[in-house]
């Protein structure tokens, strides 16, 4: 079980208990009684939260990972996931780490507005900093939201840069991790977030994030609202170890 100890499972989260009257309105949304049996089992379970700055602090020391360590990451900073995750996550004592819009912030996501999905409120300048003071993470994604693979370098950087600065100057703190908004980025992309001064950031690639995997490249456990307990255990421990199970099984007899 060594394998074990040199991965974090990073989920992904963007709405928790957001409205649902369509089947528009699942799309990245987990209801607030799965999101809350889900913490629940992880704690059961002796898992420990650690926000994904601490993640990424851990997997570029190349030390061994203590056992059941996770990161619970949301993207964009719904209002929603103030209201509803934030009181569950409390009473589990688990960090989080939200990544900021900064030009949206106490505003709504418009840019799901053309391909209709739901538009909703984002948490403000207020609601993000009481997180923060209660040992939340705030991290970067960017001014406005952008496909950062379709801007020219330049454009991009600003738009990496200005998110940081921004955020950093409402909250009065300063940003380590970045996430990719839609999870894009070109070959060049990585290079440009070290060159804005964070340490490490996360895509929306399945997958656990090993101490070899580049830090500016992590992948991230997505939680679907279909999963409930039973889906988030499957994708957080039992997936990422079939290739390895699949490799060590023993061939049957065929004598």
């Amino acid at each position: 079980m060594s394998y074990l100890r040199t991965v974090v499972p990073i989920l992904m989260y963007h709405k928790v208990g957001a409205p649902v009257h369509a089947r528009e309105d699942t799309f990245l949304n987990v209801s607030t009684e799965s999101f809350e049996r889900q913490m629940r089992a992880l704690d059961r379970l002796g898992y420990r939260a650690v926000t994904f700055a601490q993640a990424v602090s851990i997997l570029r020391s190349g030390q061994p990972i203590p056992r059941r360590t996770f990161a619970i990451t949301f993207d964009d900073g719904y209002s929603c996931v103030g209201d509803s995750a934030a009181p569950i996550l409390a009473r589990f004592s688990f960090a989080a780490t939200v990544f900021v819009v900064s030009g949206a912030a106490g505003g709504e996501n418009s840019w799901d507005a053309a391909s209709g999905r739901p538009v909703l409120p984002l948490m403000g300048w207020d609601r993000l900093r009481d997180l923060a003071a209660h040992g939340w993470e705030m991290a970067g994604h960017t001014s406005t939201h952008p496909h950062l693979n379709e801007l020219e370098d330049a454009e991009a950087l600003r738009e990496i840069r200005e998110g940081k600065a921004v955020t950093e100057a409402r909250l009065e703190m300063t940003l380590a991790t970045f996430c990719y908004p839609y999870g894009n980025f070109n070959a060049r992309t990585p290079k440009l977030v070290a060159e804005a001064g964070f340490t490490g950031a996360c895509t929306t690639r399945s997958g656990l994030a090993k101490q070899e995997t580049d830090p500016y490249l992590l992948p991230r456990v997505k939680v679907a609202y279909r999963d409930g307990v039973a889906g988030m255990l499957y994708r957080l421990i039992i997936r990422p170890l079939l290739p390895n199970l699949r490799r060590n099984r023993t061939p049957r007899s065929t004598a």
